[in-house]
């Protein structure tokens, strides 16, 4: 099956929403039982519902939304593993990482709001994402201040 370039992008934007909660659910982990990891397992529980709602927009266009490459995020978690471990603060580097991540998140969702050709409902949802993304940059910058 051939997709639209609507398609494509909302598809780019389901997957960047698991992505990144994925790398969240992974920095949690790595946080162990440090307070950070609970706001990142429930950034990380919000991305996947954002993501289940664009599958729903995704599949009324005709498609199926795409899974995140289980390799690449087997790559990403263990470089971050890695980073995290040399690090001196390695609460800095997860959550600058996962700052980059909700970076890419509002950019993907810029992306598709590019796409003349939403629905005002898709709109609202990709707006939604792009917001939230920003908002979560800010937080996390609030949870572990540059020293």
């Amino acid at each position: 099956m051939l997709r639209n370039e609507l398609q494509i992008t909302l598809n780019d934007l389901i997957v960047a929403c698991l992505e990144a909660a994925d790398g969240h659910e992974a920095a949690a982990e790595i946080l162990g039982d440090d307070p950070l990891a609970e706001a990142l397992r429930s950034l990380a529980g919000a991305r996947r519902a954002l993501a289940g709602q664009l599958g729903e927009h995704l599949r009324a266009l005709g498609d199926l939304p795409s899974e995140p490459d289980a390799d690449l995020e087997t790559v990403r978690e263990l470089a971050a593993r890695v980073k995290a471990a040399l690090s001196a603060d390695h609460r800095r580097v997860l959550l600058d990482e996962r700052s980059v991540a909700e970076a890419h998140l509002a950019a993907a969702a810029e992306a598709a709001l590019a796409h003349g050709d939403l629905s005002d409902a898709t709109g609202a949802l990709v707006r939604q994402v792009r917001d939230d993304a920003q908002a979560a940059q800010h937080h996390l910058a609030t949870l572990c201040p540059s020293g």
